[in-house]
């Protein structure tokens, strides 16, 4: 990394104020690498409840003391408004935006059942519409520049975890909108790819039972300083890949990716048939990876008709 350098390059950096947490670690690391960045966190705990107001602001002196350039901002990323004002704050302060990491989130860990209405749409709220938001905030301006980077934040959970039912769906939702996003951003000349990050946040430290959370030796082990060079290797003009979803947790980076079996072919099914058939539809063996979503491997293309808005 010491060779790539963001000089010019303006980022925003959400869910940047945890200490210590992935935003914070992305936002240092840019800048020491000459971007301009908007820090930006709303100041609550990790469940989304309490308020330190001046978590962003902590971090923007934190990277101005070390030389950088930052500023500070807390609007909420779950609305159209607050995601709009956060781009504001990029364009008044710094006049352009090229870089977005979508890194703000909050979580409850519980089963599926016993989560509240208001647990479920807290969480779908920050990381599903947070990125969404972000994401159309920022489009056109990077639409209009030719030139973007996008990196979406997600999970292992997307596969499948204990106690992370609806945060796992939203994030499986971040990684569609990213593959699909991609696309779109092809020729305008915006990347968008996802990070699947395994760090000892303050999130897994306060919402983790006192039993399991990390020893001295993990918390080193899974610094977010260990995941931070691969979102600024994702938020780099030199790095040309999009769609993709690549994980990084204690000094392993790796590409998450989808795949497909074979499968079981018939002209016509019938219910017996679907379970006469069971053990060869989902044999594994010879499957079929489904690669980055320009590869057509997916098969799905679709012509829409005119598109009529509703207001």
């Amino acid at each position: 990394m010491s060779g790539l350098r963001f000089d010019g390059r303006v980022a925003i950096v959400t869910g940047a104020g945890g200490n210590p947490g992935l935003g914070r670690a992305h936002a240092r690391l840019l800048a020491a690498h000459g971007a301009k960045v908007v820090v930006n966190d709303l100041g609550v705990g990790p469940d989304g409840r309490g308020g330190r107001p001046a978590r962003a602001e902590a971090v923007a002196e934190e990277i101005r003391s070390e030389g950088g350039e930052a500023v500070a901002d807390g609007h909420s990323v779950a609305t159209q408004d607050g995601a709009q004002a956060i781009v504001e704050t990029a364009l008044r302060t710094y006049g352009r935006i090229d870089v977005l990491v979508n890194n703000a989130g909050v979580v409850e860990f519980a089963l599926f059942e016993q989560l509240t209405p208001t647990d479920i749409e807290k969480m779908l709220g920050t990381h599903l519409m947070g990125t969404i938001w972000m994401c159309r905030a920022v489009w056109p301006h990077l639409k209009n520049a030719g030139y973007g980077r996008i990196i979406n934040t997600v999970s292992g959970s997307l596969l499948g975890a204990r106690y992370a039912s609806v945060y796992g769906a939203a994030k499986g939702g971040i990684l569609g909108l990213t593959r699909n996003l991609a696309i779109e951003g092809e020729e305008h000349g915006i990347k968008v790819n996802a990070l699947a990050p395994g760090a000892a946040t303050v999130a897994w430290q306060t919402m983790s039972a006192e039993e399991a959370r990390p020893s001295p030796e993990i918390l080193a082990k899974l610094s977010p300083d260990l995941v931070a060079p691969t979102a600024g290797y994702l938020a780099h003009e030199d790095c040309a890949v999009s769609g993709k979803c690549i994980g990084s947790e204690g000094g392993n980076i790796f590409e998450l990716w989808y795949g497909r079996t074979s499968g079981a072919d018939r002209d016509v099914w019938t219910l017996g048939d679907v379970e006469q058939e069971w053990s060869r539809i989902v044999d594994r063996t010879g499957f079929r990876e489904i690669g980055d979503p320009f590869d057509g491997c997916g098969g799905f293309k679709l012509t829409p008709r005119a598109y009529r808005p509703e207001s």
